[in-house]
């Protein structure tokens, strides 16, 4: 059997360390993590005071958010110097606030923070009292802040994006027959019904959306001229029905039944028939 003797000598003919080179090494990595740890502390404490971020610059097109504002949101959050200080937390707050699209900071040497937003672009209201983007994320901004003339759009969240989509493809293609768009809304059957400025609604149904949508911008100028309808029915195959003003009693003369049946609709006085339908 080996003494302690031999077997300390066989290990340091293996290269093997001994236990007492073992444990210098244990206290000299436990120094240096003590070392490491107390120069991290006096940092976190030392760095803020002698070198603490003394300016906050903001860029960005804003329109509905004041550079003073964000540039409070950042102040508030300071937690730390220009070395040590928590940039994604920053990010985060900035974009917690409602109409912040996006935000991103940078560290200029030696006591500044830029901060450059992107603001969101409301494209519609949502429901009564909130808004949308043109990225069908619906958001609600602080009170007395919506912006007034905006279209309004209701379904279900989950279709806000079909919904901005929609929007903006069929706004301009109305707006060049003098319609503007006050109300798009699919319920939560797939139905898309519109409310125009000219006073009456178009009901589209659940399939062949675009196809009809084209189809009415293309007989509205005729129907147009006969009378001033109060709702128009897309969902047919080949026509559309009409309800005019007034219901019966307001029914178009034989000039305006002529001009719905040579453009080859299907016109009545009377709302439409739910037999009829392709709904």
């Amino acid at each position: 059997m080996n003494s302690p003797e031999q077997t300390m000598a066989k290990d340091r003919v293996a290269g093997k360390p001994t236990l007492g080179r073992r444990l210098v090494r244990w206290v000299w990595a436990l120094g240096l993590l003590s070392l490491l740890g107390g120069s991290g502390y006096l940092l976190m404490r030392w760095e803020p005071q002698r070198l603490p971020v003394r300016v906050v610059t903001v860029d960005g097109v804003l329109k509905h958010l004041s550079s003073h504002c964000l540039r409070e949101t950042v102040i508030a959050q300071l937690n730390g110097g220009i070395l040590t200080q928590d940039l994604v937390g920053l990010k985060r707050a900035v974009e917690a606030i409602p109409w912040v699209r996006s935000a991103s900071l940078r560290r200029r040497w030696p006591d500044r923070l830029e901060l450059t937003v992107v603001e969101r672009v409301a494209v519609a209201r949502w429901d009564e009292d909130t808004l949308v983007d043109a990225d069908g994320v619906i958001f609600k901004p602080e009170a007395g802040a919506t912006p007034h003339g905006l279209p309004r759009l209701s379904g279900m969240e989950q279709d806000a994006l079909q919904l901005v989509k929609r929007l903006v493809d069929w706004e301009p293609r109305l707006r060049a027959l003098g319609l503007e768009i006050e109300t798009l809304a699919r319920d939560a059957r797939g139905a898309w019904t519109l409310r125009l400025s000219a006073g009456f609604s178009l009901a589209l149904g659940k399939e062949r959306v675009q196809e009809r949508i084209l189809r009415f911008i293309r007989v509205y100028p005729r129907l147009a001229a006969t009378g001033v309808p109060s709702l128009m029915d897309m969902r047919y195959s080949n026509g559309l029905a009409v309800r005019w003003v007034g219901g019966e009693g307001d029914a178009p003369g034989p000039d305006a039944v002529g001009a719905v049946r040579s453009a080859k609709l299907k016109s009545r006085t009377s709302g439409p028939s739910r037999s009829r339908t392709e709904c």
